[in-house]
């Protein structure tokens, strides 16, 4: 029940403002909020990579080599913002492999840790920065505004069935190696959540999606959400963790709050521009 509470609470004080936010904020700001999420969520993945039983030291030890992964993912944020990531992404890849490399080298003090923290910082920018950086791509189409509400909407609304369905009547785990509190009885109720989630939010956008494709993307938005959140489960089961964080109450960190998104985000942003012929960059096709 206090959780139950916690995550009601959560949800009226940050839905209002994360609203504002999409809908009135200049692209600019609306970007820089996203670089503000990324490098958060981006050190939450990185402390995963230590885990609770790291020795005392351990993070300033490695502590350069996972800050620049952090400034990094800035970034892409940055990049992504000025409309460059189609000509700019090769340097990208570029200085950021050249530069964890070494640095690495530079300040890395195990040697047994050195391919792992390269491996993980790189990862990690791609993982969290790339992926959630299309939120601004989505934002920068033409109404994407609404088409970002869209997105956390189907996604958010699929993860809150998920939960309560399979707290409900969930009896058979999903993947009880990586969560076993998941079931397949909320899995479903979660893919079905989004994509009546899809079906509604279908009123914001009259003659952009019929019912019919809606109820399709809702159906594979449910699905890549459910994949984003096991894929974020197996990192903090391996890192011996319940959560990643504890920034949001009754949520966890801000990672947890995202894994979804993480998947969701790119795939609604891909299918706008590729199927329905959205230009990249704001100008509609």
């Amino acid at each position: 029940m206090r959780e139950h509470t916690g995550r009601v609470l959560s949800a009226l004080v940050a839905l209002p403002v994360l609203y504002a936010a999409v809908r009135y904020l200049p692209l600019f700001l609306f970007a820089g909020l996203v670089a503000v999420v990324v490098l958060l969520a981006q050190l939450e993945f990185y402390r995963l990579v230590l885990g609770p039983a790291a020795p005392a030291g351990a993070w300033s030890a490695r502590y350069p080599t996972m800050a620049l992964g952090a400034a990094f993912g800035v970034g892409v944020v940055v990049m992504v913002y000025h409309q460059a990531w189609d000509t700019a992404l090769p340097f990208l890849i570029t200085a950021l492999v050249m530069t964890m490399g070494g640095a690495t080298l530079w300040f890395g003090k195990d040697l047994h840790l050195a391919l792992t923290d390269v491996a993980l910082a790189v990862f990690g920018v791609w993982y969290v920065a790339w992926l959630l950086g299309h939120l601004v791509l989505l934002r920068g189409l033409l109404g994407g505004d609404w088409l970002v509400l869209f997105v956390l909407w189907v996604t958010w609304i699929g993860d809150s069935a998920a939960y309560y369905v399979g707290r409900a009547v969930g009896r058979t785990p999903l993947a009880p190696r990586v969560s076993p509190k998941k079931t397949m009885a909320g899995a479903v109720g979660g893919v079905v959540g989004s994509a009546v989630a899809a079906l509604v939010a279908t009123t914001w956008f009259p003659g952009e999606m019929s019912w019919f494709e809606a109820v399709g993307v809702g159906l594979g938005g449910g699905l890549a959400g459910m994949i984003g959140d096991l894929v974020e489960s197996m990192f903090k089961r391996s890192a011996g963790v319940k959560d990643s964080g504890g920034l949001i109450p009754a949520h966890g960190g801000l990672l947890d709050k995202v894994d979804g998104l993480l998947f969701t985000v790119p795939l609604f942003y891909y299918y706008l521009v590729w199927v329905k012929g959205y230009g990249a960059h704001g100008v509609a096709g």
